[in-house]
């Protein structure tokens, strides 16, 4: 799943292009969760054959090599203060990177937040996606495992270096330290790929423009979801024995932290925008009421990009293996995706919530629906997530506090279509609805502001 922004964004690829993933290439498709098995809750660390959970690490947002072994990749900065290209724009100040104790990625290494300080009492908050994992095979492949290119079963060994061979479908889940306390490491990549949206520009064209921005890196590969601790076994050579290693899915657990951080710089806390991209759009819908009770005294909006919360065939797999913590209130969330979605859709009637989505999305499609095979992984199950995407588009009519944005196209991720800044300070034309009736900026404006024209489009 593509990793994008949250604010509260899940965020998707850097720069934010529109994906779509090269079949066979490098198959990073995003949504995770490949395989119908109810497979991924792993035995004593042993994958169940055939529960590939392709795709999850969002397609173009994880460069190969940037979860490879966990080394990070060469040239990362060193700086605590990460200015993201915005100071040209206004900024109220500088991006910084703010350590917060307590806080794990998959590995264990401290994570924390992007912080930049707006003028007013109002919070963006942006979830990073970059896909997900639940087993051996997609949380930490290796020479003896399997993905979805490299399905060849426990003893076999596989040599495709990318997401579905030796690579984990998850960003980030086997790097020793992707966030150190100095600001350094990922953090000013991952910050960078989002840094010409118009929606962190301090530039009147921005409705959010004197909010305080908040970034919360993806790295424990559960849609930012989860509250456990699983024991994986990685091979790293055709010669070497399996080894042990330990894997946080502390998303949950990584948000109550952030935002006890943010209720502190905040006492007072008037409109919340909580929004990400593929996995970081899941993710910020999954918190939704987490944030909600976090600052009760604010109205919290909702927008996920390229995250329908469709059933997903690995719902249990997924339950299981991250804990999956759900809204404290809602006694059959449980029951999956589309009824969380329902409760908070329900439970929010001062809030507007927006879904932003292909009707042909490679990504989700392979994520949620492909079998465990290569063949089925390479050809994206587009009947069945159109079905699931109906349903989900279906429950979204009968609300009055909830719309979507659908564009008939086989894409992944649209929130560049809002607007990006340009070298020369000009911002790119703004996607159109596929009747030609709204743009997706305005629309998004309307979002923000709850005027305007804001209708299923």
């Amino acid at each position: 799943m593509n990793r994008w922004w949250l604010v509260l964004l899940f965020a998707s690829c850097g720069g934010v292009p529109s994906e779509k993933p090269d079949a066979g290439a490098r198959v990073d498709a995003g949504v995770q969760d490949a395989g119908f098995a109810d497979a991924g809750v792993t035995d004593a660390g042993v994958p169940d054959a055939g529960v590939v959970d392709a795709g999850v690490a969002d397609a173009g947002v994880v460069d190969a090599g940037e979860v490879d072994a966990g080394v990070p990749d060469a040239g990362e900065v060193d700086a605590g203060i990460f200015d993201a290209g915005l100071s040209d724009a206004g900024a109220a100040s500088a991006w910084r990177f703010v350590p917060i104790t307590g806080s794990k990625c998959a590995r264990g290494a401290q994570a924390g937040i992007g912080y930049n300080a707006g003028a007013t009492d109002e919070l963006v908050i942006y979830l990073q996606g970059g896909g997900a994992c639940w087993n051996n095979g997609t949380c930490q492949p290796s020479f003896h495992q399997w993905g979805p290119i490299c399905n060849y079963g426990m003893n076999s060994l596989c040599f495709y270096d990318d997401s579905g061979g030796t690579q984990p479908t998850a960003v980030l889940v086997s790097h020793p330290d992707p966030f150190p306390s100095d600001g350094g490491g990922r953090f000013p990549a991952e910050l960078a790929s989002v840094s010409s949206s118009l929606l962190f520009a301090r530039r009147a064209e921005n409705p959010v423009r004197d909010a305080t921005y908040v970034f919360v890196p993806y790295c424990t590969g559960d849609l930012h979801a989860g509250d456990a601790t699983r024991t994986y076994f990685v091979k790293a050579d055709a010669f070497a024995q399996p080894a042990p290693r330990t894997h946080h899915f502390a998303g949950a657990t990584n948000m109550d932290l952030y935002l006890a951080n943010l209720r502190a710089q905040h006492p007072v806390v008037q409109r919340v925008w909580l929004f990400g991209v593929s996995g970081g759009g899941y993710g910020a819908s999954l918190n939704f009421d987490r944030v909600k009770r976090a600052f009760p005294e604010a109205t919290v909006h909702l927008l996920a990009d390229s995250a329908p919360m469709l059933q997903p065939a690995h719902w249990n797999a997924w339950a299981t293996e991250w804990n999956i913590q759900l809204p404290q209130a809602c006694a059959d969330c449980d029951g999956g995706l589309p009824r969380t979605m329902e409760f908070g859709i329900d439970s929010s009637p001062n809030s507007r919530v927006a879904l932003l989505a292909f009707d042909r999305d490679p990504v989700i499609a392979r994520f949620f629906y492909s079998g465990g095979t290569t063949d089925s992984w390479l050809n994206a199950p587009f009947g069945t997530y159109a079905t699931n995407l109906a349903q989900v588009t279906g429950m979204y009519d009968s609300k009055f506090n909830a719309r979507y944005f659908i564009r008939r196209e086989e894409s992944h991720v649209m929130l560049q279509g809002y607007g990006m800044v340009q070298t020369d300070g000009g911002i790119s034309a703004p996607y159109v609805s596929t009747d030609g009736g709204a743009t997706l900026r305005a629309w998004i404006d309307a979002w923000v502001t709850g005027s305007g024209s804001w209708q299923n489009q």
